[in-house]
């Protein structure tokens, strides 16, 4: 599934969930990242590549993991930064579409409710290290899961989050808000994919501010409250049609309402 065009090299991933913008990270804020979850390998997501260097770097601990894997591959002219991977490729291997290249991992980056995935940049490898400076990403906009067509949810998962499945559904979109992705209000910002005014749970959202790629941003100042208690926020992840709640003493088969304010 192709999911977004880098220059002239399309990102192709399997049919998984993934994430431009639910993360906290300068590099998905500024549109250069994605996260992929894959289901247990990470897989090459261009043509053809080449892995020039790993290595083990330090991690902040947000979670109790004080290290990760930094993976840089040659990508034609420019190079491919992979982190919280950890490889099963020597350098020097060749890759192509689809090969696997290690197996995902716990970082000290992720936060307590985060899942494993693959996280990917394209970089001018003379400049592969740096949080910025990434080649824009320009995100694929197509329809691909039922949006949330009320207020309403089921709990469906609990682990260290919950899994919400809406009760009603209208339409499809990139996620369950449509054209909005991001950790709400956790991450401090959401991602409009049209960069057009959106609706969520009856409050509108206006752009801050206009990425090159024409992604919408928004200062995500608002609370979130699942019947009647302030929990820390949602998230919607692309190609995903659950909704993700971070905070809420909920058990699976309760019926949850979601009001932002």
């Amino acid at each position: 599934m192709k999911i977004a065009r880098i220059n002239d090299l399309w990102l192709e991933i399997p049919d998984v969930r993934y994430s431009f913008f639910d993360t906290p990270y300068a590099p998905h804020k500024l549109g250069t990242a994605v996260d992929v979850y894959f289901d247990e390998k990470a897989i090459f997501p261009f043509e053809e590549g080449k892995l020039v260097e790993i290595r083990r770097i330090r991690t902040p601990r947000h979670i109790p993991v004080s290290d990760d894997y930094l993976l840089i591959f040659e990508v034609g002219d420019v190079c491919l930064k992979v982190l919280h991977v950890e490889p099963e490729l020597k350098v020097g291997e060749k890759v192509s579409l689809g090969d696997e290249i290690g197996s995902l991992r716990l970082s000290g980056f992720f936060s307590p409710w985060s899942d494993k995935h693959a996280h990917f940049e394209l970089r001018r490898c003379e400049d592969r290290y740096r949080a910025r400076g990434g080649l824009t990403i320009f995100p694929e906009v197509k329809p691909l899961v039922p949006v949330v067509g009320g207020r309403e949810f089921e709990v469906i998962e609990k682990t260290s989050y919950l899994w919400l499945k809406p009760l009603k559904t209208k339409g499809k979109g990139m996620t369950p808000f449509g054209n909005i992705e991001g950790g709400l209000p956790h991450y401090r910002y959401g991602a409009i994919f049209d960069g057009k005014v959106a609706e969520l749970f009856g409050k509108t959202f206006r752009p801050d501010e206009l990425l090159p790629n024409g992604v919408g941003i928004f200062k995500a100042n608002f609370g979130v409250f699942a019947n009647g208690i302030k929990v820390k926020g949602v998230g919607v992840y692309c190609n995903e049609e659950r909704v993700k709640l971070i905070g809420g003493d909920f058990e699976v088969g309760d019926v949850v309402e979601i009001e932002v304010v």
